[in-house]
């Protein structure tokens, strides 16, 4: 008994300082955010960094909608030298503009995450050669804007490290880099993530560093798709008609499993740092897969950040941006705006069918029917909250769903009968 009451006091240690560390304070204070992409990232485009990418309004916009935090996507490899002493030229516009969106932020009370983005190459074959430039710039950066306020800006190394990068390696690269800002802050969280693009299955072999003033990061498009169907510029491009839920949903799943399951063993703080559907893809699917994703980070308690705010995974019907253009399924399952109900799936469809599905909220007493008016025959199938199909059946007219079977809580109802189909939630008591 005494050992038990041992372990018991050290697992309650262990989660208070956890709860209290600084690292999981700041994370706790991203709560929603929004990425700022197609500007300081994309160094492809004309005149880029261009002047218009993002304006004052925008992020006024973005306040008002219940956006606390910004990711600023950033070219850092740009302005950094390719040869030794690998100059970074901090008086290149890019800085400039980095300096306008501070003071923004610093306006709107909004934390910023200082994300170094796109362009460099780091994988197994030449790692060895990228270190010492990449530590480098992370010194100049650092020592740049050490001058933030610590509660409120942190610096993320890369952005979406290599599938092409083994952990050992992407690890010895990043110690380099912490140790460099380390040099001129150790009041800065730095913000981390593994390999395969931070996808969160890279986190069932990933062990955490010794730095305390760590937040790990994870990004999710899955399934790619689905999220990325339509789109010319995605590699490989993915065909329109993927829905959701689909055929290639396990990926999903097994992410935010190996994600829970990392910050459960280990007690980092961890936030959703990039996801989206993309325009493609059918209405009603898309409010499939946010409300699943919405589901998923209210139950987990997990800071977010959306990609991106009007582009490619648009959350608005139209460019312009106001609660009354905002898609009902995204302002519900993200809880913008105002926002704090429980989602619920409304069929977009012209061809949606009728059906009743009662009593909702179900029990083992009441039990549950489901009706539909169509003289067809009709298959229900029933998906728990983590996407997996937990129960199908083929019926005429009328069913009873056997909630005996069921764990309590919240379950998504897909019925399919002829050429119509209808989506609702379950709550199981």
């Amino acid at each position: 008994m005494k050992k038990l009451l041992l372990l018991s006091l050290f697992f309650f240690i262990g989660h208070h300082i956890f709860s209290q560390s600084v690292a999981k304070q700041r994370c706790d204070r991203f709560e929603k955010g929004m990425n700022l992409s197609n500007w300081m990232e994309a160094y492809w485009q004309t005149g880029w960094p261009t002047a218009n990418g993002y304006t004052r309004d925008d992020l006024v916009k973005m306040k008002q909608a219940g956006i606390k935090s910004i990711r600023l996507a950033i070219g850092f490899a740009s302005v950094t030298d390719t040869l030794a002493p690998y100059n970074v030229d901090t008086t290149h516009v890019l800085f400039a503009r980095i300096d306008t969106v501070i003071s923004w932020c610093d306006d709107l009370h909004l934390n910023m995450i200082i994300d170094n983005h796109h362009n460099w190459d780091i994988f197994n074959q030449n790692w060895r050669d990228k270190i010492d430039r990449f530590a480098h710039m992370w010194s100049v950066v650092s020592s740049h804007y050490k001058y933030l306020d610590p509660e409120r800006y942190t610096f993320e190394l890369l952005n979406e490290p290599a599938f092409g990068i083994a952990l050992d390696s992407l690890n010895i690269v990043f110690s380099h880099a912490i140790d460099s800002i380390r040099q001129h802050t150790t009041a800065h969280t730095i913000i981390v993530s593994p390999n395969f693009s931070s996808n969160g299955a890279a986190f069932v072999p990933y062990v955490p560093f010794a730095d305390t003033n760590l937040i790990y990061t994870w990004h999710s498009y899955d399934p790619y798709q689905f999220t990325h169907q339509g789109f010319s510029w995605a590699q490989p491009p993915m065909p329109l008609g993927t829905s959701f839920p689909g055929a290639f949903d396990q990926g999903l799943y097994n992410a935010w499993e190996g994600v829970i399951n990392w910050r459960n063993t280990y007690h980092k703080p961890v936030f959703l740092g990039e996801f989206g559907t993309g325009y493609f893809g059918q209405a009603q699917d898309r409010c499939n897969w946010i409300e699943f994703f919405g589901s998923r980070i209210d139950s987990l308690g997990m800071p977010w950040f959306y990609w991106d705010w009007r582009w490619d995974f648009t959350m608005f019907h139209s460019n312009v941006v106001s609660e009354d253009s905002i898609i009902p399924c995204f302002k519900h399952a993200l809880h913008l705006y105002g926002d704090t109900l429980i989602s619920s799936v409304n069929n977009l469809n012209a061809e949606q069918l009728q059906a009743e599905i009662f009593p909702n909220p179900a029990s083992a007493l009441t039990g549950c029917n489901v009706l539909v008016s169509d003289a067809e025959e009709a298959t229900i199938t029933v998906y728990d909250i983590a996407g997996r199909r937990i129960f199908t059946t083929l019926f005429y007219r009328q069913t009873t769903l056997p909630v005996t079977l069921f764990n309590s809580g919240l379950y998504l109802l897909n019925i399919q009968c002829g050429n119509k189909t209808l989506r609702r939630k379950l709550v199981v008591q």
